[in-house]
C-alpha cells in the first residue's frame, strides 16, 4: 500500500469511527477545534506503516477495525526507567504508555472509538496548556503547535516558540507537523 491507498483505508475503515468520536466529544465542548482530516493526518503519521502492513496481509471484511485496532502497537524500545524493552505507543494514536498508563492497562486502546476519544482529550490538553501559556498563539500556529505536542510534549513546544523556532524542531524526525499537514490535505482531497 503507498500512502494514498493507506489513507484511503483510513477514510474508509476509521473515519466513521473519527466522527462518531469527534461528535461525542464536540457535545462536551462545542469549540472543539479538530477535524476528521486533522485526527487523520495524525493517525498516518502514527501508525500509517503498521496500518498498511496488516491491511495487506488481509483482514476479515466487516470486522477491519476491530481486528486491526488491538495490533496498533508501536514506539518499541527501552526507555530510561524501563526493566525490558516495552511498547510505548498504544491504538491508532500511538497514546504514551508512560503519560496515560491507565489508560493503557484498561486496554481500551484496543477499542477504536474509546482510544480516539482519549486522543482528543490529550490533544484538548495540550491546546489548553499552549493557549494558557501563549494566549497570542492562534490560527494555524496554534494549530501546528498542538499538533506537535502530541508528538513531543507542550513543554518542548513552549520551548521552540519562546525560541522562535519552528514547532517541529523537537518532534520525531523533525517533521511531524509537516508530516501530518500533508497527509491531512490528501485525506482532504480524498
Amino acid at each position: 500500500m503507498n500512502t494514498e491507498s493507506t489513507l484511503e483505508w483510513i477514510k474508509a475503515h476509521l473515519g466513521p469511527v473519527i466522527r462518531q468520536a469527534l461528535q461525542e466529544a464536540k457535545e462536551k465542548t462545542p469549540d472543539l477545534l479538530y477535524t476528521e482530516e486533522w485526527i487523520a493526518g495524525i493517525t498516518m503519521r502514527e501508525t500509517g506503516e503498521l496500518i498498511a502492513r496488516y491491511v495487506s496481509r488481509g483482514l476479515p471484511a466487516g470486522k477491519e477495525v476491530e481486528t486491526l485496532a488491538p495490533l496498533m502497537r508501536g514506539d518499541y524500545g527501552r526507555r530510561s526507567g524501563d526493566m525490558t524493552p516495552q511498547y510505548h505507543g498504544y491504538g491508532f494514536m500511538q497514546i504514551d504508555i508512560a503519560s496515560f498508563p491507565a489508560f493503557i492497562r484498561s486496554g481500551n486502546w484496543k477499542d477504536a472509538n474509546k482510544a480516539y476519544k482519549m486522543a482528543l482529550a490529550v490533544l484538548e490538553d495540550k491546546r489548553k496548556y499552549l493557549q494558557a501559556h501563549f494566549p497570542t498563539l492562534t490560527g494555524n500556529n496554534l494549530e501546528c503547535a498542538i499538533t506537535a505536542a502530541y508528538n513531543c510534549g507542550e513543554g518542548n513546544v513552549g520551548k521552540t516558540i519562546i525560541g522562535g523556532q519552528d514547532v517541529d524542531t523537537r518532534t520525531a524526525g523533525r517533521d511531524y507537523v509537516k508530516a501530518v499537514w500533508a497527509f491531512r490535505n490528501i485525506y482532504k482531497g480524498l
